[in-house]
């Protein structure tokens, strides 16, 4: 059975790319913002279906890409999760300020960050690194 992945980003053009690099490894779902992959997010626990991977744009309307991984993790706490069971999430943005990407890994646990345009080595290179693929 394939891992599932969840991508999250508000453009199109990414979302379709990242699933073409994606789905030869993951059944993949797509969220255009952050209250969609929360529900998506929930809906998988809920069902045992959980995400393997979650690939996270930062710059969305509504909810930021940084919220909804503080909320997730948030989620994964109240589970008691260990850390080896946390949902692995690539942060995919454009920002590349030393603040965001920090913030990213340390006050929100993000697992890995990948800034835009998106390279396809460098992702499968990371995916490899976090024992995805």
């Amino acid at each position: 059975m394939k891992k599932r992945c969840l991508i999250v980003d508000d453009d199109v053009t990414t979302c379709f790319i990242l699933k073409v690099i994606l789905e030869e490894y993951f059944v993949c779902d797509i969220a255009v913002n952050g209250e969609k992959a929360l529900c998506s997010f929930d809906k998988g626990h809920l069902e045992g279906t959980h995400y393997d991977l979650i690939c996270l744009d930062i710059n969305m309307p509504g909810m930021n890409g940084l919220n909804v991984l503080k909320q997730i993790r948030g989620a994964e706490s109240a589970q008691v999760l260990p850390p080896d069971l946390e949902t692995n999430v690539i942060i995919i943005s454009a920002d590349t300020t030393s603040k965001t990407v920090l913030n990213s890994f340390f006050e929100c646990g993000a697992s890995s960050y990948i800034t835009k345009p998106i390279d396809r080595k460098k992702l499968l290179h990371e995916l490899v690194t976090l024992g995805l693929i």
